[in-house]
């Protein structure tokens, strides 16, 4: 019980710590204080996650191009290697 609860503080703490840190970077950005920044966290949230999601996306196309494109070689090479025989 004593590790669960150590659990929930410690992930409570990160994402306490993750708005801070956000909060922070919006305040440095646009020259609001924190206390205002604070309000914008939930807009950078989602933004940052359509950014991961979009570059992850485009990652696992140009991975999928990639494979497909060695499994045609792959192929090719071994029907000429089949076909030499």
């Amino acid at each position: 019980m004593g590790a669960v609860r150590s659990l929930v503080i410690l992930a409570a703490g990160a994402a306490i710590g993750g708005v801070a840190l956000l909060a922070y970077r919006i305040s440095q950005e646009t020259g609001k204080p924190i206390q205002e920044a604070l309000a914008d966290v939930p807009a950078e949230i989602q933004r940052l996650y359509a950014e991961l999601k979009t570059k992850g996306t485009e990652a696992f196309e140009k991975g999928r191009a990639a494979y497909e494109e060695k499994q045609q070689e792959f192929t090719e090479q071994f029907r000429e290697f089949t076909s030499a025989q």
